[in-house]
């Protein structure tokens, strides 16, 4: 079982393909077979969503975009998404495959014509057919690298004219990295075209990211920008004294000739979003705040155009604001809670939440854009930052996935049910899922303690199918359930420090036995190999209590995978990025560096014993390739014959019933099949259009093999060719109870131009049954595709993760 990010590797979307040391471009050199197609599942939800939109003349077609999987229509309401990609040319991730679209808009003079910009690399994108087809359109922007598109806007008289929004690392604007207290510095630059995109100039350039752009419509030379976000700090901030900077909201009153600061009484000014009345452009809502500087953050409220601001919700980082077609209704978001005005911004009820919100068994995390019907405004979607979009029915009280076909999920490990063909379980960083039909509808399981993001272990009980272990980096504790994922508990050990449990392992021979290796991380989706992690763990009374089980070699090192002998649950090897393959044959008493065969230094990344016959076992390293052993690990040798000597093994399978049969994954180049106990080797990708593979698994029937891929969620190979029958779900959750109401009165002092004013603002607090159990389509059988999280883009992340033998 493999596992987890890959300390050292880019993992961002962010990342173009071609700054990635080692990532081959053009054809695979690998020789193709006739074997059977990898089958995108569509799910779970995840990855890094950002704008949703809906078509102005027809709102049942709409776009949103992640930022690893590019823009994705629907022609139903949102009920069904397909990818819509071609022609977009720009290219990321580990294995140059992935498309980082973050922004998107539909021009409302003429709603065929699309745009689309791109994260950390020059890209603007024009459709001029509804979104199907895209050309590029770049002349004049002057930034290659660094550059990530945030928004766009056309300018009322013509579609001729529009405005760029966009951020600038700090290697753009000061020639090295420059790092705040958490995230980048970074700068900020808005473009402008009066000629339908064949040529950009800058227009502005300042201290923050540029994210969102209002015109107004009354007078079009009136132009409002919104800077900065809650993941990144201004690059006029100063970590050590931990002075915030910013910019706030600058408006020029001639097309962006000239720009003034309008920060009168704004109290926070990383202003990540902004929205203007439909009525009255004098009014605007600006959501606010950031997580490292979040003083004076919440929502503000301008009637006079900018020249003053009023503070009419606080406490909380928010970072999505819309008005409706309804002139007084408006919606605010944030990672805890959904709230709603009925009186154009003044006051605020929030209506979900409180500590998180989205449908049962799901986190939904940042909303990062709405969009309300505009024929039904109580109809609410939200896409999120760190994936996944929802909706609301009710104007916000309950949530249901609206995310089927469309996924950018970072898809960390893999489980499938002992029994049931059809049923997999997927650890993400959005979340734990589970789907009972092979992948095409998954459920979230965060309830309790497991709802939480940045998942990495997932295993199922090789005895009991309804008993889940899992582990993510918010707890140091591995978690537990005995009702296939409907509840769980925090089983033991806890970790001290930056530490989290990268791999959990049932030894198959005996279940009550349980394997787990710890890693280290900077962040919480971020393992790091510079860090000293806690070594190996075993539990005896499967998974319920934990004990170390190290020596001086183990003891502090980075576990990625962990392999248990099919019949001698005692002989154990232990793949550390830190300290190579480690072996033990008493159940961890006395560990043992293997390097015979093996390359000086190499990080140990998977590995496998071949059930068929135990003197075999595969290990796969970062750089390195894949090694062979036939004596059980006294002696490896490379296996040369179709992989790529310098690639990063993921992961390996054997098939559970066929011999020889045994599949590898490489982070850059896709799957790999062997047929001989894995002495020779062929690609393996038809239709896996996303190769960075973190992690296998074989049905119980090996049938089907799931991969599960660093932005593209799951995808699935039938070897009979043909899918599972669906599984009857282990629970079903009932309908919520109804929730209760409380009402408290929230009073903020707020400077307005030139007096202070005291803005008396109720707040209606919806106090929900939990966070997990709020609201679902249908709540009973809530199919949540999951989502969301804390995204840290363009940081050096690593990806690689686990595997189940």
């Amino acid at each position: 079982m493999l596992r987890r990010l890959l300390p050292g590797f880019v993992t961002a979307a962010i990342v173009p393909a071609m700054l990635i040391g080692g990532i081959p471009s053009g054809e695979p050199a690998a020789a193709q077979t006739t074997d059977a197609a990898w089958v995108r599942t569509g799910g779970p939800l995840g990855g890094l969503g950002y704008d949703v939109r809906m078509r102005p003349d027809d709102p049942d077609v709409m776009f949103v975009t992640d930022a690893w999987a590019g823009v994705f229509r629907s022609e139903d309401g949102g009920s069904t998404w397909h990818p819509v990609n071609e022609g977009i040319t720009t290219r990321a991730g580990p294995s140059g495959d992935a498309i980082p679209i973050f922004c998107l808009t539909i021009d409302p003079h003429d709603p065929d014509i699309v745009w689309a910009g791109t994260q950390n690399l020059r890209g603007i994108f024009k459709s001029t057919d509804g979104g199907f087809t895209w050309t590029e359109k770049v002349n004049g922007v002057v930034e290659y690298e660094g550059i990530t598109f945030r928004g766009f806007t056309v300018d009322p008289r013509s579609s001729d004219v529009v405005y760029a929004a966009a951020e600038l690392g700090s290697w753009v604007w000061a020639g090295t990295e420059m790092p705040g207290r958490e995230f980048d510095r970074t700068g900020g630059v808005v473009y402008k075209t009066i000629d339908g995109g064949e040529t950009w100039f800058e227009v502005w350039r300042g201290d923050n990211l540029a994210r969102y752009v209002w015109t107004d419509p009354t007078n079009p030379d009136v132009v409002y920008v919104s800077t900065g976000i809650f993941d990144r700090e201004a690059a006029d901030s100063m970590p050590e004294s931990r002075t915030p900077g910013g910019v706030g909201v600058v408006k020029s009153v001639d097309g962006g000739g000239t720009w003034t600061e309008v920060n009168e009484g704004l109290g926070n000014l990383y202003v990540g979003t902004l929205f203007m009345h439909s009525e009255d452009p004098e009014v605007l809502l600006a959501g606010t705040g950031n997580n490292q500087y979040y003083e004076a953050n919440g929502i503000y409220l301008t009637t006079d155009g900018g020249r003053s601001w009023a503070h009419v919700l606080g406490d909380d980082n928010v970072s999505a604001v819309e008005f409706t077609s309804d002139p007084a209704l408006s919606y605010a978001g944030s990672e805890a809670a959904i709230y709603r005005s009925e009186d154009r911004g003044a006051t605020w009820e929030r209506v979900s939440g409180g500590e998180g919100w989205g449908p049962p068994g799901v986190r939904a995390g940042f909303p990062i854009d709405m969009q309300a019907d505009p024929r039904d405004p109580d109809r609410l979607f939200v896409n999120n930052y760190g994936g996944g979009n929802f909706v609301s029915r009710d104007g916000g009280r309950t949530w249901e996935a609206a995310s089927t076909g469309y996924t950018g999920a970072l898809t960390r490990d893999i489980a499938a049910d002992p029994n049931d063909p059809a049923r997999v379980y997927a650890a993400v960083r959005s979340g734990l899922f589970v789907s009972d039909d092979g992948g095409t509808l998954w459920r979230g399981l965060g309830f309790g303690p497991a709802a939480a993001l940045e998942f990495h272990a997932v295993a199922v009980d090789p005895s009991d199918p309804s008993h889940l272990l899992a582990a993510s980096n918010w707890t140091p504790l591995i978690l537990e359930s005995r009702d296939a994922g409907r509840s769980w508990d925090t089983a033991g050990p806890p970790l001290e420090g930056p530490l989290a449990w990268r791999v959990v392992e049932f030894a198959a021979a005996e279940p009550s036995i349980v394997y787990a290796g710890s890693g280290a991380y900077r962040s919480a989706g971020q393992f790091t190999d510079e860090l000293e992690a806690a070594g190996v763990y075993a539990s005896y009374d499967g998974g319920g209590h934990w004990e170390p089980i190290n020596t001086g070699v183990t003891a502090t090192a980075q576990v990625a995978d962990l392999a248990v002998h099919p019949v001698h649950v005692g002989f154990v090897y232990a793949a550390s990025s830190t300290h190579g393959l480690l072996r033990t044959f008493d159940g961890g008493r006395s560990w043992e560096p293997i390097t015979a065969g093996l390359p000086e230094g190499a990080r140990a990344l998977s590995v496998a014993f071949d059930p068929h016959g135990p003197g075999v076992q595969l290990a796969g390293f970062i750089g390195h390739g894949l090694y062979r052993s036939d004596d059980e690990g006294d002696r490896w040798v490379r296996i040369a014959a179709g992989f790529n000597p310098e690639s990063t093994i993921s992961d390996i399978a054997f098939h559970p019933s066929q011999p020889g049969l045994v599949f590898a994954a490489d982070v850059h180049s896709g799957v790999y099949r062997s047929d001989d106990a894995g002495l020779t080797w062929r690609q393996t990708i038809d239709g896996l259009r996303t190769r960075a593979v973190n992690a296998l698994a074989f049905s119980a029937d090996g049938a089907h093999l799931y991969a599960a891929t660093e932005g593209e969620g799951v995808y699935r190979l039938d070897l009979d060719g043909g899918p599972p029958d669906p599984a009857e779900p282990l629970w079903v959750l009932e309908p919520p109870a109804p929730a209760s109401t409380t009402t408290a009165a929230v009073t903020t002092t707020t400077t307005t131009q030139p007096a202070t004013t005291t803005v008396a603002s109720t707040t209606t607090f919806v106090a929900a049954t939990d966070a997990a159990d709020t609201g679902g389509t249908p709540p009973w059988i809530m199919y949540g595709i999951a989502a969301g999280g804390i995204v840290v883009l363009g940081l050096m992340v690593a990806f690689v993760r686990r595997r189940r033998a």
